[in-house]
């Protein structure tokens, strides 16, 4: 009888029905991420030769990590990296604010609302392999549009993503053409969001147009920016997708940033441990920014969600 009741009261328990519900999505989650997650780490501190069949999987301490970080490739791969997340990052929220606040101005908004929205998602809407097709198609040097066009105005084709000189230059173009919808249309909700008060009451007092933006509506933004930033952070450090099927991480290494050196790493030279020692690499540094980011971005306390 005990346990009887001590299961009613258990199945009345709010809590308890949300754990039920959620778990199978927590079962899910553990089999998809969990476990590949714990059996990487394990295969970082390994050594398996794959191409031999049957080869056994033995305890090597750090030497993946040894070997990983004194590659030279992984630097460079590295540096990749941060000059595409910090090229890409703040040209996206420059070009973003700059799209939010055209779009949502008082001239415009009533005229072109649905039809911007309709154009921002555009992009969202196309699967990052498909962009990196479409724009390795662009960029072709032989017979791609945007050569025809500099052809038709006599200027001189351009090599884009065959050159080792412009190919990351190339696909931060894309990137930033691509994913400024996504900052543009995250502010445009903030923009229209704002409380109208302190702005009127700045108009009033003959503030300028840019005073009244610099001075109330970004201070007031500060945290969604964080939050953008943080989410755009993210996404460009583990940017894959769209740069391989765009180049391939070429010519030579030229566009490899760090997780197409890992994947080139596991899949074509089959060296599993030190990709997996790579990865946990790149999880270690990423992880304290990003939690500590997220920490400042989220308003402390639990006010906020009683609004």
């Amino acid at each position: 009888m005990i346990a009887i009741t001590r299961l009613r009261e258990w199945s009345r328990d709010d809590r308890a029905a949300a754990l039920l519900f959620l778990s199978p999505c927590i079962v899910a989650l553990c089999i998809a991420y969990l476990f590949p997650l714990v059996y990487s780490a394990y295969l970082s501190f390994c050594q398996w030769d794959i191409r031999t069949p049957g080869a056994p999987i033995e305890l090597a301490g750090v030497e993946n990590y040894r070997s990983v970080l004194g590659d030279e490739q992984f630097w460079s791969s590295v540096g990749r990296s941060l000059i595409f997340t910090l090229v890409a990052l703040p040209a996206e929220l420059v070009l973003g604010t700059l799209v939010a606040l055209l779009l949502t101005s008082e001239r415009l908004s009533g005229r072109f609302t649905g039809l911007s929205r309709v154009v921002l998602l555009v992009p969202l809407m196309v699967p990052p392999v498909v962009t990196g097709i479409l724009w390795r198609l662009m960029f072709n040097v032989q017979y791609g549009p945007l050569n025809a066009a500099l052809a038709f105005f006599g200027l001189n084709p351009q090599p884009w993503i065959a050159s080792p000189d412009t190919a990351l230059m190339s696909v931060l173009v894309v990137e930033i053409l691509t994913n400024t919808s996504i900052v543009a249309m995250i502010l445009m909700g903030g923009l229209m969001s704002l409380p109208q008060e302190p702005i009127r009451a700045a108009q009033m007092d003959g503030a300028s147009p840019l005073r009244v933006l610099l001075e109330i509506k970004l201070p007031m933004m500060a945290h969604l920016y964080l939050i953008v930033g943080v989410i755009r952070l993210m996404d460009l450090l583990k940017t894959f997708d769209f740069i391989y099927a765009m180049t391939f991480g070429g010519p030579g290494v030229s566009t490899q940033t760090l997780n197409i050196y890992i994947v080139r790493l596991g899949s074509r030279f089959l060296e599993y441990p030190a990709a997996a020692a790579a990865s946990w690499i790149f999880l270690i540094v990423l992880l304290p920014p990003s939690i500590y980011l997220l920490l400042k971005a989220v308003p402390r306390g639990r006010a906020y969600l009683n609004e």
